[in-house]
């Protein structure tokens, strides 16, 4: 199991990043939440195709930041963090 975590130039985590992220592999069929789980149910081309959908994604994530439009481009409100620090 594998976690992949978005950061903004600052070094934080960027959950707008992470949004466009997962909407970009949403709209393509795969379901992505930051982390990454393979069993031997998956096919060679189930991984090659979830890994095509991941270079998509991070091509359009690559260039909404380089365009500084990230929130423009995501459909709905930003994910949110699940656990909170009281």
């Amino acid at each position: 199991r594998t976690v992949t975590v978005f950061r903004n130039q600052d070094g934080g985590e960027s959950l707008l990043l992470k949004s466009l992220f997962q909407q970009e592999c949403l709209q393509r069929g795969i379901l992505f939440s930051g982390g990454h789980n393979l069993s031997f149910s998956h096919t060679v081309e189930d991984i090659d195709y979830t890994l095509r959908v991941y270079r998509t994604a991070m091509e359009i994530v690559a260039d909404a930041v380089e365009q500084g439009d990230v929130d423009d481009r995501l459909d709905g409100p930003p994910v949110e963090p699940v656990f909170r620090r009281a």
